[in-house]
């Protein structure tokens, strides 16, 4: 999962704050049991039902959409601050009697409520601590979405964005994709 903020959170943190504390008071029912593995889970209808309210009366506002393998989650405040995560997603397999369009809407689905549920800390399933899980290590490793940069204005800004970051330049490579050539510009032209 790859995790992006704006510089300033000081303004979408007191809203978190704010909407932690009547969601505290109302809190999450898991709704919906899974016949195969017979645990207790919340719907991705029952957060949004519960949460949007709560974000909206507090400011903030929860965008979710698709950008190729990836889902990505935005919280936005209306100060313009955000909080967003970008992560894998594949479709659902094994469930006898779907079509590969169901497959991926479920795996849609299923990535959607996680996102979500780890933006906002909620749980949502019945914590299992792993017991049984058939998951490999490597299968945990999660790609990394990243952004070409294909022209030069995209390249300055870059720039501009690294000279008033200068802590993330060694995150660069990790978030876009960059020629050599592009990488020694941006070297070059970062005010030390």
């Amino acid at each position: 999962m790859n995790y992006r903020q704006s510089d300033n959170l000081d303004q979408i943190i007191t809203a978190l704050a704010a909407f932690n504390k009547e969601f505290h008071a109302i809190g999450l029912k898991k709704d919906r049991q899974n016949d195969h593995l017979k645990n207790k889970y919340v719907t991705l209808d029952n957060i949004l039902n519960t949460c949007r309210p709560l974000l909206s009366a507090n400011g903030l506002v929860l965008v979710q959409a698709l950008a190729g393998d990836y889902l990505v989650t935005n919280l936005y405040h209306t100060s313009g601050q955000f909080i967003a995560s970008d992560m894998p997603f594949s479709p659902m397999s094994g469930n006898r009697g779907t079509n590969s369009l169901q497959e991926l809407g479920g795996g849609i689905t299923y990535a959607r409520r996680y996102a979500i549920s780890a933006l906002l800390g909620l749980s949502v399933d019945t914590d299992t601590d792993a017991a049984g899980s058939t998951i490999k290590k490597e299968e945990l490793q999660t790609k990394k979405a990243r952004t070409a940069v294909t022209t030069d204005d995209a390249l300055q800004l870059l720039v501009g964005w690294i000279n008033k970051n200068p802590s993330r330049l060694s995150d660069i490579e990790n978030y876009y994709i960059l020629t050599a050539e592009q990488l020694q510009f941006i070297k070059d032209n970062v005010i030390a």
